[in-house]
């Protein structure tokens, strides 16, 4: 991988943040928010004060990682703001994953995940490791109703479950997703793993929000002029 990397992920209620290069991480820093939005007033010193601490300035960068999603709205618009917006202007390299890789970094066989999208829906999605990066099966990433029937992964698969979902696979026993899960290390063994593969122009950086947002803008009544 490139030396001095940035890592960021907005995609839950902790910013998390990491400095690496090609011999590990060198700096970590998870910071707990009362709510999403809070991220884009927290973002930039945060970023600033993990490079200051650790004698780095911000042109020593040399590449991006984010993660793309999917998790909060607003928290996901954010860290793919940032991203885009320092790769074009400082011309540097991004490396783009979403949530379900990096909680599969560690299976060497196909894993199932459910995340949380609250109202008894989850986002889902099974995949496992082939040589050029993840392979999904059957269908890419998207929302699920739980309460429809579940989409039954393949007999091998490993099942992977936000902690509020358990009641919906009472026929099995899932693995728990760890809510502390350190993103930006997974980031860094994929890059590891995989090299460039999951790089992408800024240009191409999206989020991967799998639903329309919840908030709606209210309508502006017509202006009436008084004549």
């Amino acid at each position: 991988m490139n030396d001095l990397t940035l890592f960021l992920d907005t995609t839950t209620s902790t910013l998390m943040l990491a400095l690496g290069n090609s011999q590990g991480l060198l700096a970590a820093q998870s910071i707990p928010c009362d709510s999403h939005r809070y991220h884009s007033a927290l973002m930039i010193p945060a970023i600033e004060e993990l490079l200051d601490t650790h004698g780095y300035n911000v042109s020593d960068l040399k590449a991006l990682a984010v993660n793309t999603g999917p998790g909060s709205f607003t928290g996901i618009r954010t860290g793919i703001i940032t991203a885009r917006t320092m790769a074009q202007f400082m011309h540097l390299p991004v490396h783009a994953f979403n949530t379900f890789e990096l909680l599969a970094v560690d299976y060497d066989y196909p894993v199932a995940i459910y995340l949380d999208a609250l109202r008894g829906r989850a986002y889902h999605a099974t995949l496992c490791w082939g040589e050029e990066g993840p392979q999904y099966w059957r269908q890419p990433p998207r929302l699920v109703s739980l309460h429809d029937e579940i989409p039954n992964p393949p007999m091998q698969a490993r099942l992977l479950v936000s902690a509020g979902l358990t009641p919906f696979f009472p026929w099995a026993k899932p693995g728990l997703i760890d809510a502390d899960f350190f993103t930006p290390l997974a980031m860094m063994k994929l890059m590891d793993r995989f090299g460039s593969q999951f790089i992408k122009p800024w240009t191409d950086l999206l989020p991967l929000y799998l639903q329309s947002p919840s908030i709606t803008l209210k309508k502006t009544p017509p202006l009436t002029i008084a004549h």
